[in-house]
């Protein structure tokens, strides 16, 4: 199965300034050790058909697996399952396993004192509405269920925009499911570099590369002045120990070549 990943990220707060989205660096991060590509990340706005048109666009560009985030709550902008269920012309249904999970949290919040009512209102049982052929995803978070969509060999995961329910679905429920998609290693590593000039580094860099082919060196800088650039150093592979060898020799010819230009000087 293909590794390559894209992220949907749902919110007019997130367009508008309001917050910063921090879910999708988190996501990316947890998925990087899976050896998962992330291609494209996307923003869109409480719109329907901007979700609907941001999915199909990572589908067009190769994306297996979509992770969306944001939008599943109970508010009138919380749109996402109809903005999935119209990108692959799905009716939206009432599903069972969801509503139990919704009623199981709210009598959960309700007896711990959170609320005041552990009544489903429509408001509720709005999140328990799935695209047609959809799976919860237990939420013992927050109220609003994951969701996950299989359609052929590509994976459409839904997950709340709350920072700590996105978490605690992915830690513990999607990880199983994650890791029986890929197979492969990926390792980094990031070194730091006495050095305050870009432009001196990349020669070194292209030597580097052409010596030791699939590796990417990425350089991180800081303004023109300041001392230190960063390099990030990574690789993929079907082997841990051979990539990580690999990514250990370009870090110490990095270093051995940027020693001798610097003592040339």
């Amino acid at each position: 199965m293909s590794n390559q990943v894209g992220i949907l990220v749902i919110g007019n707060e997130l367009l508008d300034g309001v917050i910063l989205d921090t879910n999708s660096q988190w996501i990316i991060n947890r998925l990087k050790p899976l050896n998962f590509n992330v291609m494209e990340s996307i923003t869109v706005r409480d719109d329907t058909g901007e979700i609907a048109r941001g999915i199909q666009r990572l589908i067009d560009d190769d994306c297996d697996i979509i992770f969306t985030t944001g939008g599943l709550g109970p508010t009138h902008d919380d749109m996402t399952l109809k903005g999935v269920a119209d990108a692959f012309d799905l009716s939206l249904e009432l599903n069972e396993e969801a509503l139990a999970i919704v009623t199981r949290q709210y009598r959960e919040f309700h007896h711990r004192g959170i609320i005041e009512t552990a009544e489903i209102t429509a408001a509720r049982r709005k999140m328990a509405v799935l695209p047609k052929g959809a799976q919860p995803i237990d939420n013992r978070a927050g109220g609003a269920p994951g969701v996950l969509l299989q359609l052929g060999s590509s994976q459409i995961i839904c997950l709340p925009g709350v920072p700590s329910e996105l978490m605690w679905i992915f830690d513990n429920q999607l990880l199983p499911i994650l890791k029986r998609r890929v197979t492969g290693a990926f390792t980094e590593k990031i070194i730091h570099l006495p050095l305050r000039d870009e432009s001196t580094l990349a020669p070194i860099i292209d030597e580097v590369m052409k010596e030791i082919p699939d590796v990417y060196i990425k350089s991180m800088v800081k303004p023109y002045g300041e001392a230190g650039i960063r390099l990030w150093i990574s690789a993929r592979g079907q082997s841990p120990i051979e990539i990580e060898q690999r990514v250990e020799r370009v870090s110490n010819l990095l270093l051995q070549l940027i020693k001798e230009r610097l003592h040339e000087r």
